[in-house]
């Protein structure tokens, strides 16, 4: 006769094993998404932005959805000729949050997400690989990201992999945190820097806004 212990050690592992396979089945198959309200308030602050420097152009325009759980793949790159999208996992910073961002800062050295809109202003590579250069565009809430050395690049801790780790340790299925910057994943990286190098915007969102 099994003892009470031993029904109960297989009744969690077979709900763990039920929510992992859910879980993954989710990573892998679940389409991106990002609000619509995003989307809007997005093009705005890129509208304004152009109408008041009439010699600059948008190519593309990447909208961060950061009211989505991190293990989303929340960053929409939006072409603005043709109307296409692709999806993307990013982090957020590290003193934002956990699953969810739901702090966020300009302060130097704070190690968490601004928001806004950022313009990209060249590639490089660094000591996180392939990379892009930020410039904050929003006065009130990203204009030290040059100080702060924000910028999107790649990292190993975006990854199916790494959300999984992190929910069998019972950290929650979570992707990492980088210290504020946009980190992606090192498949994607390629991609998304080919389609924001050259005429790129950024625009990270919340909800419900929390500056600190």
């Amino acid at each position: 006769m099994q003892s009470f212990a031993s029904k109960a050690i297989r009744i969690t592992t077979v709900a763990f094993v039920v929510v992992l396979s859910t879980l993954l089945v989710l990573l892998l198959y679940v389409p991106g998404r990002i609000s619509d309200e995003a989307v809007s308030e997005a093009k705005t602050a890129l509208a304004s932005y152009l109408e008041a420097h009439p010699g600059e152009t948008a190519r593309t325009l990447a909208v961060v959805d950061f009211s989505q759980p991190s293990y989303m793949k929340r960053m929409a790159i939006i072409d603005l000729n043709g109307g296409e999208r692709t999806f993307h996992r990013v982090a957020h910073g590290r003193n934002s949050g956990q699953l969810y961002a739901s702090r966020f800062s300009d302060v130097p050295d704070s190690n968490t997400s601004s928001l806004g809109l950022f313009r990209v202003t060249r590639r490089y590579h660094g000591d996180h690989g392939l990379a892009l250069r930020l410039d904050g565009l929003d006065s009130l809430r990203n204009h030290n990201a040059a100080v702060r050395d924000i910028v999107l690049h790649e990292a190993g801790y975006v990854s199916i992999p790494y959300i999984l780790l992190n929910l069998a340790t019972l950290n929650g299925p979570m992707i990492g945190r980088s210290n504020g910057c946009f980190a992606v994943s090192r498949r994607d990286i390629v991609e998304v820097v080919a389609k924001l190098a050259d005429g790129g915007f950024i625009y990270a969102w919340e909800v419900e806004e929390n500056m600190r």
